[in-house]
């Protein structure tokens, strides 16, 4: 009983202090425009006085099985995704097979690589990886010189472990790679 009359009286303590505030024009309940928040800006997003910052770009890598690559860069205009990108410069258009792979710089300068998953039959980006193309990134695409054997074993051995990939160093300290 003794919890809910001081429960009570904070409730009703609360109630004549928003209401006195707001009365007497306390700032507290009051919405001020800073005078740092009140700088022109012109239909372009553009603040008076400065420069506008150049258009933000991204590149389409292109790699064949051989190793021959050509890279164009694009202007980034707008939301554009992976799909879009791939759509737009007709890299999904070069080969029947390819992987795919988004590599994105990081603040501290590192690139960070991502894998993403291409839908054949549908012949689009997966929903799950089409990630928004960001300034600076690198969309890097591949041949893909497997067949339709190879898709049928990849299946088959699926139940069973899938592929082994095997990595580590030999006894002179190369390092290793193995799929199979």
């Amino acid at each position: 009983m003794l919890h809910l009359a001081s429960l009570r009286g904070l409730i009703l303590g609360l109630g004549v202090l928003v209401a006195a505030g707001s009365q007497f024009g306390c700032s507290m309940f009051r919405e001020e425009l800073s005078p740092h928040l009140t700088a022109e800006v012109n239909p372009t997003g553009v603040e008076d006085g400065k420069l506008a910052a150049p258009p933000a770009n991204f590149m389409v890598e292109v790699q064949t099985a051989k190793g021959k690559s050509e890279a164009k860069e694009q202007p980034l205009a707008g939301h554009l995704t992976i799909q879009q990108a791939l759509v737009e410069t007709k890299a999904n258009k070069r080969f029947d097979r390819f992987t795919l792979e988004l590599v994105r710089p990081l603040p501290d300068g590192r690139r960070h690589r991502m894998t993403v998953d291409y839908d054949r039959t549908n012949k689009c980006v997966d929903p799950a990886f089409d990630y928004a193309i960001l300034p600076g990134d690198r969309i890097i695409v591949v041949e893909d010189t497997t067949t339709m054997i190879d898709d049928m074993l990849d299946r088959a051995m699926k139940p069973f472990g899938g592929r082994q990939r095997l990595t580590g160093r030999s006894s002179t300290g190369a390092r290793y790679r193995t799929e199979g």
